[in-house]
């Protein structure tokens, strides 16, 4: 709820400036929103990012083992290289396709980087670790869904089956950097107001 309900608002607000300007969403891009929304939930999640009852819980105090700065390190093992880069593809994948302004590597890769870094950054205010590895992996892994992406779309447009694909990128949102609004309310609907401990607590 604290994740999905600020993204929710925030959708149906995007919605009213784009009918304003004459142009009405599409149900392909809804859905394409609602599956992004869903995929930033579960990174959320799976990656435990910080919230500010971890803070009033445990304060700011580092641990000393608390942040590895040091690249492909030597107790890193493959299968966990993997699950970063595939935690990512996704991103790589979904942004260029409902947002035509990022289908382009300069805007992919960095926004992969900056949303990676957002969750290691907040993993420093509770018990897990932050790793430049992952930052790395992550940051590959939404490269490689971008290539995948652009394989599929030219892919699907060479066979003329790519229709659907090009009413979504066809599409102008009226607000800028709208994936990029979309994850800071997620964000800070999750560290404002998600406590994990106090909802165990709750239960019988």
């Amino acid at each position: 709820m604290t994740v999905i309900v600020p993204f929710w608002v925030t959708l149906e607000a995007v919605g009213r400036a784009n009918r304003r300007r004459g142009q009405i969403d599409g149900r392909s891009y809804v859905l394409g929103a609602w599956v992004f929304a869903i995929y930033i939930f579960g990174v959320f999640h799976f990656t435990g990012a910080g919230t500010l009852h971890d803070i009033l819980r445990l304060g700011l105090s580092l641990r000393d083992d608390q942040a590895n700065l040091q690249f492909l390190s030597d107790y890193m093992i493959p299968s966990e290289y993997a699950l970063n880069v595939v935690l990512f593809l996704p991103f790589g994948f979904l942004v260029p396709l409902l947002w035509p302004k990022a289908n382009r590597l300069p805007v992919i890769v960095p926004a992969g980087f900056a949303f990676s870094l957002l969750i290691e950054l907040s993993q420093l205010l509770n018990n897990r670790a932050s790793d430049v590895d992952d930052l790395l992996m992550n940051t590959l892994g939404a490269l490689a869904g971008f290539l995948l992406f652009r394989a599929a779309f030219f892919g699907a447009a060479a066979t003329g089956q790519g229709a659907r694909a090009e009413r979504l990128q066809a599409r102008e949102s009226a607000v800028k950097h709208e994936p990029l609004l979309y994850i800071a309310v997620m964000f800070l609907g999750r560290f404002l107001l998600f406590n994990e401990v106090g909802l165990w607590g709750m239960l019988p």
